[in-house]
């Protein structure tokens, strides 16, 4: 029977879900036993956290825009935006766990900043954004990519160019898909579309133990805690520490990890960034057909950047893009001594290679 055939969706579902909390639970007791062990040695550590009441000074840097708030699609953004609204519009949409502050490197590049409105928001469940539900269903992709969609118009834009990174890129991706014309130019750090993802997995069953990590964010509440412990110990973790921080540790200041870590202490951030990875199975087996059938191709040119030590996403995912036959336009670039977090990791060469292939694709006016 085809995919179209609910039966057959509906037995995806189960068996994605029987899979993935199966290696859930596995996953699980080996994270806790590892956590237990650490409360064994350092309780107090364990759970003490620092206060952060207000923003640190770095969140606030007036050299990186100004602050505002517009309300979409039954929910409020929160974003910082720099240029002139004169200008076209370049978006910049973050991963977990991050916000708005990933893009600080190109928020500050001057030569953004004088072609383009440049604006980085804070997408649903992060940062100062609204935080709707208890429930995963308030996160689905889809759901994020109309809060992008109605974003781009409450700012007044029938387009822009879209900069993606981590779970960002993945709603980019789609949006590109539901929306093309939203889209003029697509530049995509770190994630891979759907399909090639699949496909790269399939062929590549290595990349499933990289991806351990999205079975144990399966799991209610547990993982908000372990992320909380030892004063959000986690954030210095994943930005610093091997395998999967910075390559470049100046790049990644004590002043950048307590931006995240006050991020990631705001009231339902945790649980709203995870709420994103507790929607994978019906990303990967969806039940119901969207009210919408996105293009199958990528229209618009398209960049596609990728760090040459990303722990997370085998970079060889990058360039099996070029061999997809998904896009009409792709050039991709695997970047060197840079981790997942590319854009902060090596920002000179991010923002260069940007800049000279957005110019080669035609004048930021097109």
């Amino acid at each position: 029977m085809p995919d179209s055939c609910l039966p057959v969706r509906i037995f995806k579902r189960v068996a994605c879900y029987l899979v993935l909390w199966t290696v859930a639970a596995v996953v699980c007791v080996t994270t806790l036993l590892q956590i237990l062990l650490r409360v064994w040695r350092s309780p107090r550590k364990a759970f003490s956290w620092s206060k952060r009441k207000l923003p640190p000074a770095q969140y606030l840097d007036p050299a990186l825009g100004r602050h505002e708030c517009v309300n979409v699609n039954g929910i409020q953004l929160y974003y910082v935006a720099s240029g002139s609204p004169d200008k076209p519009l370049m978006l910049m949409l973050h991963g977990f766990p991050e916000c708005w502050y990933s893009w600080r490197y190109q928020m500050k590049y001057e030569q953004f900043r004088e072609q383009y409105r440049v604006v980085a928001v804070d997408l649903r469940g992060f940062g100062r954004s609204s935080k709707p539900s208890f429930f995963p269903g308030a996160y689905h992709r889809d759901v994020v990519v109309e809060d992008v969609h109605q974003f781009i118009k409450a700012l007044g834009y029938d387009s822009c160019v879209l900069v993606a990174h981590d779970w960002g890129g993945s709603i980019a991706f789609q949006l590109a898909r539901m929306h093309p014309e939203y889209v003029d130019k697509l530049v995509v750090m770190d994630v891979p579309d759907d399909r090639v993802c699949q496909s790269f997995i399939l062929a590549n069953p290595s990349q499933l133990k990289k991806s351990l990590y999205m079975a144990f964010f399966q799991v209610p509440f547990v993982p908000e805690l372990v992320m909380s412990m030892f004063d959000y110990g986690f954030i210095n973790s994943a930005f610093r520490k091997h395998p999967l921080g910075v390559v470049n540790k100046d790049r990644m200041s004590d002043g950048d990890i307590e931006v995240f870590k006050w991020n990631a202490s705001m009231y339902r951030t945790l649980r709203g960034g995870l709420n994103y990875y507790r929607n994978l199975p019906s990303l990967i087996a969806p039940i119901q057909m969207p009210a919408r059938t996105p293009s199958k191709r990528y229209t618009m040119p398209t960049l596609i950047l990728w760090g040459d030590s990303d722990a997370a996403l085998d970079p060889n995912m990058a360039t099996a893009h070029e061999d997809s036959g998904l896009f009409d336009d792709v050039t991709v670039r695997i970047i060197p001594q840079a981790s997942h977090w590319v854009q902060q990791d090596q920002p000179d060469v991010v923002n260069q290679l940007m800049l000279t292939w957005l110019q080669s694709c035609g004048s930021s006016a097109d």
